[in-house]
Parts: C-alpha cells; structure tokens; sequence
C-alpha cells in the first residue's frame, strides 16, 4: 500500500449513488480533471497525483468511516469531498483529531470554522443577500420556504428570513420535506405553496427531490401562472433531470454556470466535454471541485511537499484564475473570496446571467443581517456580464 512519504496521495469523498448522486458525480469529476491537468505538468516533485475514492452513498456515518479509511491506513492527509452539511459535519472531527485537511467544495448554510477545513462554496453573504435583494426588487416581498429536512435548509432559511425581514418581505410559509419525498410529501407540499399565492418560493430542496418538486409544481399550475422558484443550488444536473420545459423561468445564484462567455469558462467547458462522461452535468459545484483541487495541487507545487503542514501554509498565497473568475481562500476564516452570479433558465434549460457582482465577495460565514440597500444598488450598477 502507498503511503503519502512516496507519492502525493488525495482522497476523494464524492458519492456515486444515494440522494445526491448527480451532483456529486458532477463534483467528483471536476476533481479528477484537475488531478489530470496537474499531472499533465509534471504532478508534484516529478510525482503523479494519486486518488483514492470511495462511494458513501449519502451517507454521513460512511462519509467518516471512508476518512478514517485514508487517513489511518493509506496516509492520505488531503481530502476533497462532502456534499449536504450533516456528512461534511461527520467528518469535521477526524480531519480535526488528526490535523488533515478537507477541501469543501459545496455552498452551505454559514456559521462555522475548522482550522482543518477550507470552505470553496459560497456562504450566505456570497448567494442569500444578493438573491434575497434580487428577488424582492424583480418579483416581489411574499416567499414561501421549502427545502429538505436536514441542516443545510434549516439554517439557510433562517438566514434568509432575516432578509426578507429587514426589506419588509413577509414569509408565507416554511415546508420541510423528507430527502426521499413520496408523491404524497410533494402534493402536500405543493398545494400549501398554491394555497400561499407568493411571489416566489425560495428553495432549498437538495438532490432527486429537486426534479420532482419542480415537475409537481409544473404539473400543479398547469397552464396558469405559476411562481418562480428560486433556488441556492439547483444546477445543471437537476435541469437536465427536471427538463427544460419544467425549469423554465426558475432562478438560481452560484458563482458559475456553463453558460458564462469568458475565455477560461469556455476552456473549462471544452474539458469537462472532452473528459466527463456524457450523462454527468458541468455543474457551478464541479467548477467548485475542479478548482479547489486545481489549488491544493498548485499549493503543493509551491511547496514541493503534500505534507498538510506546508500544503495549507502556501494554499492561502494561491489565487486562482478560475472559470469564474479570480478566486482565492481568506486566511482569517478558510473561506474562499467567490463570484456571485444569478441566473434565469431559459427555455433551452440555459442559464442566462441577469445579474453578477461586479468584483469577487470576501466571504462573512457569520453574519446574519445584511443590508439589501447596499446589494439593490450593486444590481442597478452591474446588468450583466
């Protein structure tokens, strides 16, 4: 067995199957890209970047028992993976006991730090204000909540209702609904949204439930007028299992979307063609994943050791020329500066970009009140990209 003296090893935690298989997939493949490219460079030291990857099915108790895995028996000290917030907090403790790092490359609802984690997903400051401000100027003060029953939504429509609060927004309804919903959970569901007649519904459902809530409110309204749902991580993945008739008209905020016209995004999307498998989306949390790991290799190079020591010491001189723009990880809290974008989807499934901060956002995991004047002239300033 390798141990990480003789080759530089990384240990991807992206899960296969479960709940949110597609997007992890998506993640897991915008990973191994940028081992690819680094090792195309020559990898580390004249070392090829080795992977090591195991399949937690969603689920939190094997996500920790598959790091304790690398991490005690085949030396692995840098780890890039976690999905919803209940695994990437059951593996928080053995990246802590045995001061090893995890690459987070996943939006989440704020309001922590590890020494041991960095955070490459955008926290609240980064996609609730801007979107919270988005939607009480373009559609309205009313919401209704909905999102899956687990941490990550609880906690980012909290922070949320702060929000729509502070602008005078009123929140309608708060619905939870199980990971695995029945058609019964989603009818339910769907009639209190119909019931609330809301200018928007915010959520913060998660993984196959995603494509069926949305296709459940399509069929609910028919050919009425129906909602916008706005969401902080539908994606590419989920659209192309909903269909683009059913995502139409629906918005989300991320950092990236395939769709931006730079550049370094276009390369980026002619790689993930050339090496993603056809049925995996390029997601903004592939692009995540892609970069995350694409900066851990860089900081490694700088440091000539996959030590995690002298790997996270440099990752914070890393600035990354991503497909989103320029990023890099703020020392003071691990969190990584990002792009803020918002995007409508088209009838082509496209995300077309209505909105986008005009330079990268220092990330604030811990504030709750933001003020929403600030980001309402932000958005009469920037129209686009």
């Amino acid at each position: 067995m390798a141990t990480n003296r003789d080759t530089p090893l990384l240990g991807l935690l992206f899960s296969e199957t479960g709940v949110t298989a597609d997007i992890e997939r998506s993640q897991r493949h915008g990973a191994l890209l940028a081992v690819k490219q680094l090792n195309a460079e020559g990898g580390v030291e004249g070392h090829p970047i080795t992977v090591l990857a195991r399949d937690p099915g969603g689920d939190p108790d094997r996500y920790r028992l598959y790091a304790e895995e690398f991490i005690r028996n085949c030396g692995v000290q840098l780890l890039v993976g976690c999905y919803m917030s209940h695994t990437r907090k059951a593996v928080m403790p053995v990246v802590e006991r045995s001061d090893t790092l995890l690459c987070f490359p996943t939006p989440y609802e704020g309001f922590e730090y590890s020494p041991n984690i960095i955070y490459g997903g955008p926290a609240p400051n980064q996609n609730s204000a801007p979107l919270a401000a988005y939607l009480i100027r373009n559609y309205g003060e009313r919401v209704v909540f909905i999102g899956s029953d687990y941490i990550y939504p609880r906690e980012s429509n909290h922070v949320m209702r702060h929000l729509y609060r502070q602008h005078g927004g009123k929140v309608l309804e708060e619905i939870y609904i199980p990971l695995y919903p029945t058609d019964d959970d989603l009818a339910h569901a769907v009639e209190r949204i119909v019931r609330a007649r809301a200018d928007v519904v915010f959520s913060t459902v998660v993984g196959t439930g995603t494509a069926e809530l949305y296709r459940a409110i399509a069929h609910r309204y028919g050919d009425a007028a129906r909602p916008p749902i706005a969401s902080l991580t539908t994606s590419e993945a989920e659209v192309a299992k909903m269909g683009c008739t059913v995502a139409e008209g629906h918005v989300v905020v991320a950092p990236y979307f395939s769709s931006i016209d730079t550049p370094a995004s276009r390369a980026f999307v002619r790689d993930c063609l050339e090496f993603f498998p056809a049925d995996v989306s390029i997601t903004a949390w592939a692009e995540a994943a892609y970069c995350q790991t694409l900066m851990l290799g860089r900081a490694m190079q700088a440091a000539r050791s996959w030590r995690v020591q002298d790997v996270q010491a440099h990752i914070y001189q890393q600035a990354l020329d991503a497909p989103q723009g320029r990023i890099w990880v703020e020392p003071q809290n691990n969190h990584s500066h990002l792009h803020s974008r918002i995007a409508e989807i088209d009838g082509k499934g496209v995300f077309q970009v209505k909105w986008q901060s005009p330079q990268p956002i220092r990330p604030d995991p811990y504030v709750v009140v933001h003020n929403l004047d600030d980001w309402s002239a932000s958005m009469q300033r920037s129209a686009g990209p």
